[in-house]
């Protein structure tokens, strides 16, 4: 059986063909109003389907939010494995995201859920969050790269309430210990974000072999994107943000600045700002690939 295809890769060869927008498929129960569609199974089936035609299914990446699905159960999951394997039969590659994070043990589970061909949810890539560590991520982070899936960690989100953890200085290098001592003692060493980033880069080298594969969520709205993704060189980076949140695409290119080529930025409720018919979705797809242009 010949190797998988590293997620960048396949990810680089669809972004040069269609662009770098990242389409958010969030079917929350206004955006499904909007559409006029049932907040059941059916209307989240309805919805991610009517995204995917509309824009003719010329699309780099789109980004299930887990959270609207698994709100209805069951019947919620069997539909997004629907829109997955619609998405697979297309070529769409697809960033699940549902932002887990724990020990190395279910870590590991994640990645069979996520990455294991032939399953269920088996998707291109997914999003994880080290709040216990990034370590604890290894085994799932292993595994998915192996089979050829991209994972996205969280680094600097976009939401405001994510500043104050992520920007928090770690004890600089007298360690813990000295640091308890002399409470007083300035913590002056990497911020969260910076040292997650680090972790980040580091664990792309040891898995260069095989392409890679872990890239970084970091918020449009903040100024010190670009300082955070030139410590990780040559990672895609999801960018949160854009539309509803503030931020345009002229932002995410001055954020970002010489990393802006490697940056997907992620729309979801701006998909609507036209109008819930299909040829309204279209016609906003296409302004929004059209303005996202400017980051290659």
């Amino acid at each position: 059986m010949s190797a998988p295809v590293p997620f960048p890769a396949r990810l680089a060869a669809r972004v040069a063909r269609f662009g770098p927008l990242c389409v958010g498929i969030d079917p929350s129960p206004k955006l499904l109003a909007q559409c006029g569609l049932a907040d059941d199974a059916g209307g989240l089936r309805d919805f991610g389907r009517r995204v995917l035609e509309a824009a003719r299914f010329e699309l780099s990446i789109v980004k299930p939010q887990m959270a609207y699905f698994e709100r209805h159960g069951s019947a919620g999951l069997a539909a997004l494995e629907r829109l997955l394997a619609d998405c697979r039969a297309e070529g769409v590659l697809v960033l699940l995201d549902g932002k887990r994070g724990d020990i190395d043990a279910t870590a590991e589970a994640y990645a069979d859920a996520f990455s294991r061909p032939g399953a269920p949810l088996a998707c291109d890539a997914w999003t994880a969050q080290a709040y216990l560590g990034f370590g604890a991520l290894a085994r799932g982070v292993d595994a998915s790269l192996a089979a050829g899936t991209g994972v996205f960690v969280v680094v600097r989100s976009s939401n405001p309430e994510g500043t104050p953890t992520q920007t928090a200085r770690l004890i600089d290098d007298r360690g813990v210990a000295e640091a308890l001592v002399s409470r007083n003692a300035a913590a002056n060493g990497r911020s969260v974000a910076e040292a997650l980033a680090d972790e980040i880069a580091q664990a792309n080298l040891r898995h260069a072999p095989i392409g890679g594969g872990i890239g970084a969520v970091l918020g449009a709205t903040h100024d010190e994107s670009s300082a955070l993704a030139e410590r990780m060189p040559g990672a895609w980076l999801l960018a949160p943000g854009v539309g509803a949140q503030g931020a345009t695409f002229a932002d995410v290119k001055r954020r970002f600045g010489a990393a802006a080529s490697r940056v997907l930025p992620n729309v979801s409720r701006g998909i609507l700002a036209r109008g819930a018919a299909p040829a309204a979705i279209a016609e906003a797809l296409a302004q929004l690939r059209g303005e996202a242009a400017i980051l290659g």
